[in-house]
């Protein structure tokens, strides 16, 4: 027998998440009997190119830290999971010296 879903009216950023997270618009879920509060699947944003998009390399004392460029640029480290997606990374360990990124004017 399949596990029951149930969507509640819960809002994540009350005491789940924070509002840079990428679950702040997610829905949370009840799932088997209720003993188990998770999020929904989180689909990918495309973040479309803009003339107001900055592009960097990046530097040494940046490397596997995409918190910091983003405390740099956005003025908070919630967006660094933003900074990866934007440019196709799928984990910190891409996030090397050296390389060009792009910083979505809009992160939203």
């Amino acid at each position: 027998m399949a596990n029951k879903i149930e969507v509640t009216n819960l809002n994540p950023i009350n005491g789940f998440v924070n509002y840079g997270s990428r679950y702040a618009g997610s829905k949370i879920i009840h799932y088997g009997n209720n003993s188990v509060l998770t999020f929904s699947t989180y689909k990918k944003i495309n973040y479309p190119i803009s003339s107001a998009d900055k592009f960097a390399v990046i530097p040494p004392g940046m490397e596997f830290r995409p918190d910091k460029v983003s405390l740099q640029t956005y003025g908070t480290v919630d967006y660094w999971w933003r900074i990866l997606e934007a440019n196709n990374m799928h984990d910190i360990l891409e996030f090397r010296t050296g390389v060009n990124i792009r910083l979505p004017a809009t992160i939203f």
